[in-house]
């Protein structure tokens, strides 16, 4: 598996190195990102996602230097856009020579988080978004269009995951585009793709131990199909770490009112419809009745979220190996 080759001493070392060695990245620049409020998949797979555009914003940091850079995506977890995804997350990619765009899903949407409510924002939206700005980065002439890879946190993670289906990527007019590279943190596997249909990129689930929130365990049986079907795919889980270990929440602590779907097993099925199998409810009516079916059928409230170490420091340096391997060689 590719995880081996990550691991290698020689290249931990120049990883280690390069921080010190590259340029400071220029003033993060705030972009408009044209998307779309798809309702399930199959509104994707269909195109009736066109009828609902909308701006988004991101924050796109290009080092300094000249040349086309390879580029990531961080995608913003139910909370939305916090500042430490640009201070903690982008700057250790731009340290090392590589462009990051940190996305704001919530904003141009009216909402501020959906960690209370999920149904307020799709999640198929949030996916959306990552092929939307797959799209605005692949414009810009300081990009390497490539290489550009995606990662993100929680519901961030999932659109890292779940951009991973070739389906997808050829129901968007990418044009020939797709993702070099996919890095979920933590995501949410409570909805998968049934009989999941992967690109060549490389995939590299990231979770934690004691995730009571989008648990690890949850997401092994979609490693499996998506290894079943040919993907390049890992999983890495960090001892002791709870949800939220990248972030900068410095104390783990409980959280009464987040809405959690870990007991809940959703799939997409081969027409981009999603089903909750134990309950039967569909996203046929729409998210947001999905949502309250599933909600009643498998939810509850409460998890638990804060950094933990040395998880945090781990990850952060496995980003960096990963990405540096799978958008950086041959340059």
């Amino acid at each position: 598996m590719f995880i081996t080759y990550f691991r290698t001493i020689t290249y931990f070392v120049a990883l280690l190195i390069l921080p010190v060695l590259q340029c400071f990245a220029q003033t993060p620049e705030k972009i408009v990102v044209r998307t779309y409020t798809p309702q399930d998949y199959a509104d994707i797979f269909s195109g009736r996602y066109r009828q609902t555009p909308v701006d988004i914003h991101g924050f796109l940091t290009v080092p300094s230097g000249t040349g086309k850079f390879p580029a990531v995506i961080i995608g913003p977890g139910s909370g939305g856009f916090q500042q430490w995804m640009q201070d903690l997350v982008a700057r250790r990619l731009n340290e090392v020579g590589i462009a990051t765009l940190v996305l704001d899903s919530f904003s141009g949407r009216g909402v501020t988080e959906t960690a209370t409510n999920q149904s307020s924002v799709p999640m198929a939206a949030s996916v959306m978004d990552g092929f939307s700005a797959l799209k605005a980065l692949a414009q810009r002439p300081e990009i390497d269009a490539r290489k550009i890879g995606i990662t993100g946190f929680s519901r961030g993670g999932t659109m890292a995951m779940l951009t991973s289906e070739k389906r997808l990527n050829d129901s968007v007019d990418l044009k020939g585009l797709q993702f070099a590279a996919h890095l979920p943190f933590y995501p949410a596997c409570s909805t998968t793709f049934e009989n999941p249909l992967p690109t060549t990129a490389p995939i590299w689930f990231l979770m934690g131990e004691k995730d009571d929130y989008t648990p690890a365990a949850q997401c092994f049986p979609y490693i499996e199909r998506l290894r079943i079907a040919c993907a390049n795919v890992d999983s890495k889980v960090y001892p002791g770490a709870y949800h939220g270990w990248v972030s900068d929440a410095r104390q783990v602590t409980y959280h009464p009112r987040v809405q959690v779907f870990s007991k809940c097993d959703a799939r997409i099925d081969d027409t981009g419809l999603i089903r909750e199998l134990a309950s039967g409810a569909t996203s046929a009516d729409g998210w947001s009745a999905l949502v309250a079916k599933v909600w009643k059928a498998c939810g509850k409230y409460g998890a638990y979220y804060g950094v933990t170490e040395p998880a945090r420091q781990d990850s952060l340096n496995d980003m960096v190996m990963f990405f540096g391997n799978s958008l950086k060689a041959g340059q």
